[in-house]
């Protein structure tokens, strides 16, 4: 066999492994137009505190975007082990999560909801979190996840 053939024989069994092996989540580390307007929204919201802007993650979109689509396909809004799956995406000494539901995804509408409700407030106006990702699923009915962390 040549070196050619070898390389493109390898070449197939490593495509067939890469695509035969389930990924840690099925959710890709992207954010469509409005998780990035939730989390521009959510860093003008925490300016106008004089809070530092929340850096994305792509562990955290991750996480987000998994949760989203779990909510999604059940038709739940549940927390559920928010602390184990989090962190199964990334290292942080503090983390926190807040959900939305909404008929179509409009992101001032979702940072307008958590502010004006007392424990989603504390969470996305916390000190303590640094970074943060988020996933939205479905257009009709929209799940909303957002996962905050501290810097370590």
């Amino acid at each position: 066999m040549s070196i050619t053939a070898a390389r493109r024989a390898m070449l197939a069994v490593l495509l067939v492994v890469c695509l035969g092996v389930p990924s840690r989540a099925n959710a890709s580390s992207r954010h469509d137009a409005t998780e990035a307007g939730i989390v521009r929204e959510l860093n003008h919201a925490r300016a106008s505190y004089g809070l530092p802007t929340l850096r994305t993650s792509r562990g955290l979109a991750r996480a987000a975007d998994a949760h989203s689509e779990t909510m999604r396909r059940t038709n739940t809004l549940d927390h559920g082990d928010f602390f184990s799956r989090i962190r199964r995406y990334v290292s942080s000494r503090t983390v926190g999560e807040n959900l939305a539901w909404m008929t179509g995804c409009d992101a001032s509408v979702v940072v307008s909801m958590w502010l004006n409700s007392r424990p989603h407030r504390k969470i996305m106006l916390s000190k303590s979190f640094r970074r943060i990702g988020v996933g939205s699923s479905g257009s009709g009915e929209c799940f909303v996840t957002a996962d905050f962390a501290s810097a370590h």
